[in-house]
């Protein structure tokens, strides 16, 4: 589920955090913590099926006890309370297994979910796909597709809320969202309960990608700054800024550690997180060092790239 994008991203953040304060050990155990929470992340969202069906059932529970009843529609609204989709998926035993043994529910965000889901029965999806008369399992399936693709559902203020439960989610909504939707498009109804869900790393190369890039930029960092600092000698390296000095020793480490990958993905890669991560033109600056880099170490041996 992490993909190598993230992967990066997590381990720049916390080297940046951590540069030459902490162990190997603290530096592994934050980073492991870090990954662990975008999967948490992974899980607390795939619940907001039940919940929004729960909601609904309430809403219609309510309606019913009324004396007089409106002329207001309420059949949208027992269409999303009683679909088989948000049963199925509370009874998927890997999510089950998972939200259990980590202790992860939305017990404690009532307001939240309210505001959930408010925005969902305003969206602009809502009365297309949920306003049927009757509701098949695909046609189910596509609406919470298109609930988990909402700008509408998941706005600043949901990012908010994310920022206010965990520090470590606000950067994890996006790949986690194109995640979950990958995650739904395969689910049948007859597969949904007992369908695995995403694993947290895609195979042990991925695994070992984060242990290998971690440590070799974790432990080797002041000689690669050694590296930097010749190729800037009219900089006072203590100017450049930490953000960069953290991207440019993790590129470095990455040109030295993994051969199939090619010089200018790395490189592309670090420019990537530096535009969100770093200054306006923190970019340029890194493209040009990472460059210069890379065409020495190649002339000198000292990297070797499979072709």
């Amino acid at each position: 589920m992490l993909t190598r994008s993230l992967l990066r991203t997590k381990i720049a953040q916390i080297l940046y955090a951590n540069a030459r304060n902490s162990s190997i050990q603290a530096f592994d155990e934050e980073l492991k913590l870090s990954l662990k929470k975008a999967y948490d992340l992974y899980h607390f969202l795939l619940l907001l099926p039940q919940e929004m069906a729960f909601m609904a059932q309430k809403e219609v529970d309510t309606y019913s006890t009324k004396l007089l009843k409106t002329d207001r529609n309420i059949k949208p609204i027992y269409n999303l309370a009683t679909q088989k989709f948000p049963h199925y998926l509370s009874q998927n035993e890997a999510l089950s297994k998972y939200t259990r043994d980590n202790l992860i529910s939305w017990a404690n965000f009532d307001t939240e979910l309210g505001n959930i889901y408010k925005k969902t029965k305003s969206a602009i999806f809502f009365d297309k796909y949920i306003g049927e008369d009757s509701l098949d399992f695909d046609v189910e399936k596509t609406f919470w597709r298109k609930f988990f693709r909402s700008g509408e559902v998941f706005d600043e203020g949901f990012e908010a809320f994310l920022e206010e439960v965990s520090i470590y989610w606000i950067d994890d909504i996006v790949v986690t969202l194109s995640f979950i939707d990958k995650t739904i498009s395969k689910f049948t109804e007859d597969n949904i309960s007992t369908s695995p869900l995403l694993p947290m790393y895609r195979d042990e190369n991925e695994r070992e990608f984060v242990v290998k890039l971690s440590h070799t930029a974790f432990l080797k960092g002041d000689e690669y700054e050694q590296m930097i600092s010749k190729i800037v000698p009219k900089w006072d390296v203590e100017r450049i800024t930490k953000m960069d000095m953290v991207l440019m020793k993790m590129a470095i480490a990455e040109f030295k550690e993994f051969p199939l990958i090619p010089i200018d993905i790395t490189i592309n890669e670090y420019i990537e997180i530096s535009k969100f991560y770093s200054t306006s033109k923190s970019y340029i600056f890194i493209n040009g060092i990472l460059d210069t880099i890379a065409k020495e170490m190649l002339a000198s041996g000292s990297m070797i790239k499979v072709e």
